[in-house]
Formats: C-alpha cells, sequence, structure tokens
C-alpha cells in the first residue's frame, strides 16, 4: 500500500540526479558499527563506547584519525580495522534499511530524477550488503570504492560526476557525514544532511538537515530553501 506521504505527490523536479550514501544513510547500522567496534577496542584493553550516540560523536573520516581518537595507534591500524572489516561484514545483516527509505527512492523515482548509490564501501561487499533488501533496481549506477582501509569516496563521486555530464548545481548529494558534506561542496552540488547515521550533524547551518528520509523529496523538488 503506498504511503500516505506519496498520495498526490506532483511530478517535476529541481535536480537532475541524486546521490545517495549507503552506509548511515540508507542502511541503519550505526549499531552494528558500535557494536563491532567496541569488540575491537575491548581486545586492545580500550575503553568502549556507551552507547551509539558517543559512537557519533567520534566518528569521522579519515578512518585513521577516528581510530586514533579512541586510542588505536597508527601502527595498529591496519590490524585494527582489519578485524573491524571482518566482524563488520559477518553482522551488518542485521541492519535493516531506515523508515521509508524504499518509499523515498520509488518518490525520487517518480519524479524522473537518475539516482545513483556511492558509498565508501568496496563494490563487491556494498553489493553483498544492498542484496538482501531489493533496492538496487532504485539506482542507475552503484559505485564502491577499491581500497578498504581509505574509505574516501571523494574520487568516485567526481568521476561520477565527470562521466554523467550533469550539471553540478542541479545534482543533490543526500549523506550522514561530514565527509559527505565536504564533497559536496568540493564539487559544487547541492547537499542534504541525514541526521541519523553514524555521524552527528555540525553545529552550522550551510545544508539542510533531515531527521525522517521522506523530508529528501522537498528538497528533490525545490521547494524548501537550500538552507
Amino acid at each position: 500500500m503506498e504511503q500516505s506521504w506519496l498520495v498526490g505527490l506532483p511530478y517535476g523536479a529541481a535536480v537532475d540526479a541524486v546521490c545517495w550514501d549507503w552506509n548511515g544513510t540508507l542502511l541503519d547500522d550505526a549499531a552494528v558499527a558500535l557494536a563491532t567496534m567496541n569488540l575491537v577496542l575491548l581486545e586492545r584493553g580500550l575503553p568502549v563506547l556507551p552507547h551509539v550516540d558517543a559512537y557519533r560523536g567520534v566518528f569521522g573520516f579519515p578512518v585513521r584519525t577516528f581510530y586514533a581518537r579512541l586510542g588505536i595507534t597508527d601502527v595498529d591500524f591496519r590490524v585494527a580495522a582489519g578485524r573491524y572489516l571482518d566482524v563488520f561484514s559477518s553482522h551488518v545483516g542485521q541492519a535493516q534499511l531506515h523508515p521509508e527509505a524504499d518509499a523515498t527512492l520509488s518518490a525520487v523515482g517518480r519524479l524522473g530524477v537518475e539516482q545513483v548509490l556511492i558509498s565508501a564501501t568496496l563494490a563487491d561487499v556494498l553489493q553483498r550488503q544492498m542484496a538482501p533488501h531489493g533496492i538496487a533496481g532504485h539506482f542507475d549506477q552503484v559505485l564502491g570504492i577499491t581500497d578498504a582501509y581509505a574509505p574516501s569516496k571523494a574520487d568516485v563521486v567526481a568521476s561520477w560526476l565527470q562521466s554523467s555530464g550533469h550539471d553540478p548545481r542541479r545534482v543533490l548529494m543526500v549523506g550522514d557525514t561530514n565527509h559527505d558534506e565536504e564533497i559536496a561542496e568540493t564539487l559544487r552540488l547541492g547537499f542534504v544532511r541525514f541526521a541519523n547515521g553514524h555521524q552527528e550533524p555540525p553545529d552550522h547551518d550551510r545544508h539542510p538537515v533531515v531527521h525522517h528520509l521522506r523530508d529528501v523529496v522537498q528538497h528533490v523538488r525545490g521547494l524548501v530553501d537550500p538552507a
């Protein structure tokens, strides 16, 4: 059954494409990430993070810096990160999509807008994470990174933008981290911050912040002030 907020949704969009983040934005996996990181910390005799809000308060990119905040030294980074990736991949299947994720993607698609998913996750791992949720059909492209230990997707987004031919001013990026925001600003894309992902939104008001994915649709349609 179609959700009530979709009924009567008029056609027409202010953008030509939406670039979606995956982990934390569409997939509600912050709790899995917290449990995984706490295991890595416990194995090293380091203090654990007491709850998701604590995790969201220290998370960030680059990942080496995030690990350093938790007490994991640079010399131990690759071993710790490898352990994290192994455990996380075994448990991420427990995570569900954020509420209204599928309906929101459907609504944006109905507006005739191209949708691409670009993630700081290895491409083959990304495909496996997405498979149980049945949303791949919403996207024209699904793109991941090539180095799990340096998960910056900036080059992936830039390459997609160049190959797509889209005017950056008519592309909207949706993400849950400061890194997503930085990419959008560097490439001069529109940006909407999803507040319920892996990182607390910053204090500034340069970009709109949404607490429900359905609210992204209004930004795609250009019915909300950009900031």
